[in-house]
């Protein structure tokens, strides 16, 4: 068994890996994978790792170019994501391989922070590889309009009301660290999302609030808006609140959704506190944020990581 990296006639292999594990089917997989992997933003800095049989793919785990900035500084930041082992070859520790290879001196692989958002079956096996758990997203929810999302079409009525979302840089308060949010990373992004995205803007004194929305429907009848990106040009809760209640009251008078949510920090109080005010309440639904690097090490103050549903990578 090697672990070594990926090669462009490995392609065909790893699309059905992740067809036969999630029902992809090999087309859409195969064209999401060259949107994902192969844009100018990422091919040349992404590394995508394999465990390889022979010639047969074994595994696939990739760490993909993130950018976050941290102290008003843009660091290389990467994302761990699209982990999978073949069902043949499971429970023989090619997972943590697959992690480490980027500590051996011929990866070539150099960077300053490591983060993931790992599902329940794989988060053990990062906590064993010494990644971080220094917060998680906590899930608040605000009912909307539970009656008429019954029978409307609120993603359409939104839409009619802001328009097709643009690429926007838009720079926070420096004393927080957050994903960039940038053109070029914009235009990557976009490239490969699917889904009915918004966004939207408040505006206040010559601050600045920045959120963006995805809309999802779960069990057939509940219309969710899914705030995954809250941004302020300067970090002030009474202001927080004031924007989130704008964000509130703009999509309550365009479109009948069932509820607004939002997975916030649990580690700042702040966020929660201006959340909680503005009628959202608490559920008892997480996900896992995890990191590794120096910056991880470095870190102090995890409650100023503006981190959100949204910096997923399958958001």
């Amino acid at each position: 068994m090697t672990i070594q990296k990926y090669e462009d006639w490995m392609r065909p292999q790893v699309v059905r890996l992740f067809d036969m594990e999630y029902g992809t089917g090999e087309a859409a997989f195969d064209r999401l994978f060259g949107l994902f992997y192969e844009h100018e933003f990422q091919r040349s800095n992404c590394i995508r790792i394999v465990a390889v049989d022979g010639e047969r793919v074994a595994g696939f785990q990739s760490f993909f170019y993130w950018p976050v900035v941290l102290d008003g500084r843009e660091i290389r930041s990467y994302q761990s994501g699209n982990s999978l082992v073949h069902p043949d070859y499971r429970g023989k520790g090619l997972f943590g391989k697959m992690l480490n290879f980027i500590h051996e001196p011929g990866s070539g692989f150099d960077c300053e922070l490591l983060m993931g958002f790992p599902v329940e079956a794989s988060y053990n096996s990062f906590i064993r590889n010494k990644w971080h758990n220094p917060f998680n997203l906590q899930w608040f929810v605000k009912p909307m309009n539970p009656i008429l999302a019954l029978f409307s079409n609120p993603e359409k009525q939104l839409r009619k009301a802001w328009g097709e979302r643009k690429m926007l840089d838009f720079k926070p308060d420096q004393n927080c660290s957050a994903v960039a949010q940038r053109a070029d990373f914009d235009d990557y992004r976009m490239a490969y999302e699917t889904g009915d995205f918004y966004r939207f803007t408040f505006e206040e004194n010559g601050r600045k609030a920045y959120f963006e929305m995805k809309a999802q429907r779960r069990k057939k009848i509940i219309r969710e808006l899914v705030i995954g990106k809250m941004l302020l040009s300067e970090v002030d809760q009474d202001f927080m609140e004031r924007a989130l209640e704008a964000l509130a009251k703009e999509v309550r008078k365009h479109a009948n959704f069932t509820l607004l949510s939002i997975a916030l920090n649990n580690q700042s109080s702040a966020q929660q506190q201006a959340a909680v005010r503005v009628g959202f309440r608490r559920i008892e639904k997480q996900i896992y944020f995890i990191a590794k690097g120096k910056c991880a090490d470095d870190a102090k103050d995890w409650g100023s990581w503006w981190i959100f549903r949204g910096d997923i990578d399958t958001w």
